[in-house]
């Protein structure tokens, strides 16, 4: 009976500690499985974390790729602003380079060929003829400063006239092919602002005006470039009526020699005064 007894308590013992040796077994599968619950919630609040850091990565990367665009674009806009402005001005100066000369005003500078000597075309002189049936002298000075308000015929006046006649002899015509100049040496290349002349028209006397008057200016005198034209009047409507009047062109140019051209518009072209204005 003690025997059983002590095997008894054995087995009471022994079942004890296998009982207490699976409760040890199972708080420690339970903290185990704790724990990798928290690991894996903080692997996957770690990856969270990373993926919202990738996130706002590529936000920040796309945020300043479109500002990078964006400011790229306004240096493309700009510049493209700038180009078109450089063209506008370079209109404009190209527009400002070839000015209307023949509707600039003329200025108020000094006449540069007041009391000087020119050269006339053809005979070299004005229309010089004191024998035949209508003896006549239109050589006034181009120069003087006197400006005629009445055409005068004859021996008697202070008109230069062009002239032009297949018949008539060489010493008489100096508008060969009915183009006559006259043309001034100023010394040196100066600057200028217009050219006038003063013009005579009588139609009754087979003196009207001239179809046209050119003014040219040349550096060396041999190459000449347009300056301007003149503007023409005329008296055909009232056969005997008589002008005698200005007509100008200006423009800035400097040039050492001036040389205006007349067409004539039948046998005479009639002027009596030439004045080149300085700048």
């Amino acid at each position: 009976m003690k025997k059983l007894s002590l095997i008894l308590a054995f087995v009471l013992v022994f079942a004890c500690t296998v009982l207490a040796a699976c409760n040890d077994e199972t708080d420690t599968s339970s903290t185990a499985d704790s724990s990798a619950v928290v690991e894996s919630s903080v692997a996957e609040s770690a990856a969270d974390t990373s993926s919202e850091a990738d996130a706002s990565s590529e936000a920040d990367v796309s945020s300043e790729a479109a500002s990078s665009e964006a400011e790229s674009s306004e240096v493309v806009e700009d510049s493209s602003e700038a180009e078109s402005s450089e063209a506008e001005s370079s209109e404009v100066v190209d527009e400002s380079s070839e000015p209307e000369i023949s509707n600039a005003p003329v200025g108020d500078g000094a006449n540069l060929v007041a009391g000087k000597t020119y050269t006339v075309t053809g005979c070299g002189t004005g229309y010089i003829n004191e024998s035949g049936q209508w003896p006549s002298k239109y050589d006034g000075n181009l120069t003087d400063g006197v400006a005629n308000d009445e055409l005068v015929f004859g021996l008697d006046n202070k008109w230069f006239g062009f002239y032009n006649n297949d018949s008539a002899a060489a010493n008489l015509v100096n508008a060969p092919g009915g183009v006559g100049s006259v043309t001034f040496d100023l010394g040196k290349k100066t600057d200028i602002s217009g050219v006038r002349v003063h013009l005579g028209n009588h139609h009754g006397n087979g003196v009207p005006s001239p179809k046209a008057v050119t003014v040219y200016i040349s550096d060396n005198g041999s190459d000449f470039t347009e300056y301007g034209t003149l503007e023409i009047k005329n008296s055909e409507d009232a056969a005997n009526a008589v002008l005698a009047y200005w007509s100008e062109v200006g423009g800035s140019a400097s040039a050492k020699f001036v040389k205006i051209e007349f067409q004539l518009n039948g046998v005479f072209a009639f002027l009596d005064e030439v004045e080149v204005i300085g700048a």
